[in-house]
């Protein structure tokens, strides 16, 4: 008989402690609920909070009815920032022919007005803020017809011509170099009107760093 009052004392205060533990943990009692002595919310016997008579889903609280409250939407995480782009040196290196029929009328140095055109496409392609020029070479050939001495300078004269126009479009002459080859370079036969019209020639060699940017 002692032992039957014994568990019966012990399972009366297990249920009191759990209830006010619940209840300690829950929180203070509020306008919608119930509290003890302790103002400390009050349970049931099903552990459940003792709501008040003035009870509305709006009082709520996280400890009694955290089914009632409104659900915290999902934090997403902003997206890692992209990483920063650095630009990117290429080494350019082009080469362009200009036949001498569309530069100079034939033994002459002075720029035709098509010729000036084609050097105002390629002034503009060199001045391209991308483009960080190295050096610009020049180069003058002739062919085979006429005296070896007036060839040579004919071919001097025209790179210079060349030059003295891209300079005066904003390019720097510190960077352009020019020489005549006078006839003996041809790349094509001398003894043929057509491969005589190929010798004549300028050819522009241009050294240039290309900036691209890309990312890490």
């Amino acid at each position: 008989m002692k032992k039957t009052i014994q568990l019966a004392v012990i399972a009366a205060v297990a249920s009191f402690a759990g209830q006010a533990a619940l209840a300690d943990s829950i929180s203070k009692a509020s306008p919608g609920y119930a509290g003890d002595s302790h103002s400390l919310v009050v349970t049931n016997s099903s552990l459940e909070c003792v709501r008040t008579s003035s009870w509305n889903k709006d009082m709520a609280t996280k400890g009694c009815d955290a089914d009632l409250l409104p659900k915290m939407a999902a934090i997403t995480p902003e997206p890692a920032p992209m990483p920063a782009a650095k630009p990117v040196m290429t080494p350019k290196v082009e080469k362009i022919t200009l036949r001498e029929d569309t530069l100079f009328d034939n033994g002459k140095a002075d720029l035709l007005a098509k010729g000036k055109a084609e050097l105002d496409a390629l002034a503009a392609r060199m001045s391209d803020k991308n483009i960080t020029l190295e050096n610009v070479a020049i180069t003058g050939h002739a062919s085979a017809p006429g005296t070896k001495n007036f060839n040579q300078h004919l071919s001097e004269r025209r790179a210079e011509a060349v030059k003295a126009y891209l300079v005066q479009k904003g390019i720097d002459p510190a960077r352009i170099f020019t020489q005549g080859m006078g006839e003996i370079q041809p790349i094509a036969s001398n003894e043929t009107s057509e491969g005589q019209a190929q010798n004549r020639r300028v050819e522009v060699e241009i050294r240039a760093q290309r900036t691209t940017m890309t990312s890490n």
